[in-house]
């Protein structure tokens, strides 16, 4: 071959290899409770401290998540000490290993000033740079996995939350231990559009005296009115959640396991599901809706349901909207199901809207040992007669 075909032949090679290029693979770090700041110039702010170095660690890999368009950071066995808040990017998987424990703390150890929520659901650009935002348009797609034993641990730090969850889209939640709650919410759940929280445990929560009901998993709406999201990443914009599943979680020695208890007018919550989980022992109403639409909530077992007023109802509703509540297995508690109509803040009331299929379906729940045994519905707002209720026996 001459030199000129030579040339040729080695091009048109060139051009084959480049065509065959393996694709690039996601970004994905993995950090210990030993690993540096990826930014070394954080090392030099006078925030960064003993107290406060884990926080700032991953920090910066959550910020080159950012900057990556997303992708997996992996937390390996350790202690994680974090008195301020970790800020999630879009298109990213935070997993924690087996034996990793995130553990609140208040201490920064300087002037820097502490979150009461250690994982926030709303990019670092947003939470550190002082913007908002609203609707479904903050963090996407994002997965918050645990391995194993993987623990929140919020400490009994007064008010502290594991998760402050807005504005997101297409989340998942699962499989991490939160223990030792103290006031507020292990998960405040606001704005947000198809969410999954599954195979969580939540352990040993307390109310503050005088508050509540201090809901392990909160649906709220961002408002400026009710204060319901106080983040200042959130543009206060009455956004509900829409298709969430909260499945096959456990929650042992709450306060209340699942609920609203207050609404923004004309904003209700859409196709919330509560299905399989088991709910043993709660200080408060197990699970309350209000202003939901289209709930389903099934197949779940709630016991040990008991409040020092004898009042504590194990499912409760105010202004719901076409329910789907069946197969529930409800052990003693001091009243099994109740709907009422509510009204707060001077907002207009919401009402319990079913058809009579609807009504009758709520009998297929199975009750033992609770002092009120029916399903009691009320029609009018603030007024708690027999002649303004309708009531229902279960099937045995």
């Amino acid at each position: 071959m001459n030199r000129k075909g030579l040339i040729v032949g080695l091009l048109a090679m060139t051009v084959v290899l480049t065509s065959v290029k393996p694709a690039e693979t996601a970004t994905a770090y993995r950090v210990s409770p030993a690993t540096e700041p990826r930014d070394a110039a954080m090392k030099k702010w006078s925030t960064y401290n003993g107290k406060t170095k884990q926080h700032y660690m991953l920090r910066s890999y959550l910020e080159k998540l950012e900057a990556d368009g997303g992708g997996t950071l992996t937390l390996s066995k350790g202690t994680y000490i974090l008195p301020m808040r970790m800020a999630i990017p879009s298109n990213t998987t935070i997993v924690l290993e087996d034996g990793v424990v995130l553990k609140k703390s208040m201490d920064t150890g300087g002037p820097a000033t502490p979150t009461t929520s250690v994982i926030e659901l709303a990019p670092p650009s947003v939470v550190h740079g002082g913007k908002t935002v609203g609707g479904y348009n903050g963090s996407k797609n994002v997965k918050i996995i645990g391995k194993g034993n993987a623990t929140i641990d919020l400490n009994k730090v007064t008010r502290a939350s594991a998760f402050a969850v807005a504005h997101t889209d297409n989340l998942k939640i699962s499989g991490i231990t939160v223990k030792n709650q103290l006031g507020s919410h292990s998960i405040e759940l606001d704005a947000s559009r198809n969410a999954v929280i599954e195979n969580m445990k939540f352990i040993n929560a307390t109310a503050v005296p005088n508050t509540g009901p201090n809901e392990v998993i909160n649906l709220d709406t961002p408002d400026p009115v009710t204060k319901g999201f106080p983040w200042k990443w959130s543009k206060q914009d009455r956004t509900p959640n829409v298709n969430v599943l909260i499945r096959n979680n456990l929650f042992k020695n709450v306060n209340a396991a699942i609920g609203t208890h207050q609404y923004s007018e004309g904003r209700p919550h859409q196709s919330i599901k509560i299905i399989g989980n088991t709910i043993d022992g709660t200080k408060d109403h197990a699970i309350w809706m209000t202003n939901w639409t289209k709930p389903t909530v099934t197949d779940n077992v709630i016991k040990n349901v008991r409040k020092a007023d004898k009042k504590a109802i194990a499912i409760l509703g105010r202004g719901v909207s076409n329910p789907v509540i069946q197969r529930n297995r409800i052990e003693l508690a001091d009243r099994a199901m109740q709907f009422q109509p509510i009204q707060l803040y001077g907002f207009r009331p919401v009402y319990n809207k079913m058809t009579d299929a609807e009504k009758l379906a709520l009998r297929k729940n199975t009750v033992n040992g609770t002092a009120i045994n029916q399903i009691v519905l009320f029609s009018k707002l603030n007024v708690y007669s027999t002649e303004t209720s309708e009531r229902f026996n279960f099937i045995p």
